[in-house]
């Protein structure tokens, strides 16, 4: 009886068993130890999460529960959204503007920064294009990478 019961416990343990699941498949793959948390070690590989790890650790603990998790990666996606809408926008103002070549500049946003890249005739048109991205509601900053041919 002791031999079988010694013998079912190591298996279990050698199964992975004991391991604490969590339903949730992202953060489960995530905690690479099991333990039902995420640290900031665990999660060094995602830089979009690593960034937020100290304003979602809700109770300071150094890691991140199922909630807290989940709370981060909302967050994120809300960011990703709001930053398609804002380049929608200026690419939409740039194309509604006379004398720009829409078709010529490459816009990109993160956190509501805006970077134009792309060829322009002249400095005139990469002022101006600029100052239309800047016109835009929820841009804070324009980096005008655009340059003259």
């Amino acid at each position: 009886m002791t031999k079988t019961l010694i013998a079912i416990s190591l298996a279990l343990i050698a199964s992975g068993a004991w391991a604490q699941k969590t339903g949730n498949r992202s953060f489960d793959q995530l905690d690479t130890n099991s333990d039902g948390a995420l640290s900031k070690a665990e999660l060094a590989g995602n830089k979009e999460l690593s960034k937020r790890f100290e304003k979602f650790d809700a109770n300071k603990d150094g890691k991140w529960n199922v909630d807290e998790f989940v709370k981060a990666n909302k967050d994120n996606d809300e960011r990703v959204v709001a930053d398609s809408t804002i380049t929608t926008k200026v690419k939409t103002a740039l194309l509604a503007e006379k004398g720009i070549p829409s078709t010529s500049i490459s816009v990109t946003t993160y956190e509501s920064e805006v970077m134009l890249s792309g060829f322009v005739e002249s400095v005139a048109v990469k002022e101006k294009a600029g100052h239309v991205a800047s016109g835009v509601s929820g841009v804070k900053k324009v980096q005008n990478n655009l340059s003259v041919r």
